[in-house]
């Protein structure tokens, strides 16, 4: 695999996905917890199967770059999560609950910004966050993002809209 498709600050890893990833058999038990589906769907959001999250992969592969989070674990890179670069939304996922609360979401948006102004972005975008999702919103907040817009969607859930001008 060639240097470009990775992103790296020499503790977290982003490593671009690919149609074969290993990595699914661990997004398998992410997207499991419930913490990561209350975040990614509302709290009344099921889990995911592995078909769902092959489809959900292949879509964000084609309308987004999708990078599979790795951080280093002795002497290999761990995959702990998920996150995408598109145009209007950036989601992010630390799916191993050993992983959370430990900085590695903000190197990880770190990445994902320093990306987004090579490729020209006017702005990061974080589309959806749900109002119960406050770890999200802190992280968001403190990397310099603003809150533009808040709703409601068609469950009743209340979610926020996020954005860095770049």
């Amino acid at each position: 695999m060639d240097a470009e498709r990775f992103l790296t600050d020499g503790v977290v890893r982003l490593r671009r996905f690919r149609a074969d990833d290993p990595a699914i058999d661990f997004a398998v038990l992410w997207y499991q917890d419930r913490e990561v589906l209350d975040g990614a769907g509302g709290l009344d959001e099921k889990p995911f199967d592995r078909t769902r999250i092959e489809r959900m992969y292949r879509y964000l592969d084609t309308h987004a770059e999708l990078y599979i989070i790795e951080v280093r674990d002795r002497a290999q890179w761990l995959p702990i999560g998920d996150v995408a670069l598109a145009p209007h939304t950036t989601p992010i996922v630390i799916g191993h609950p050993g992983w959370r609360s430990r900085g590695i979401g903000t190197r990880v948006l770190a990445l994902i910004i320093g990306r987004a102004r090579e490729l020209g972005y006017p702005a990061v975008w974080a589309k959806e966050i749900w109002a119960h999702n406050v770890r999200s919103q802190r992280l968001f907040e403190r990397m310099g993002f603003r809150r533009v817009e808040e709703g409601v969607d068609d469950q009743g859930r209340s979610w926020y809209r996020y954005r860095l001008d770049l």
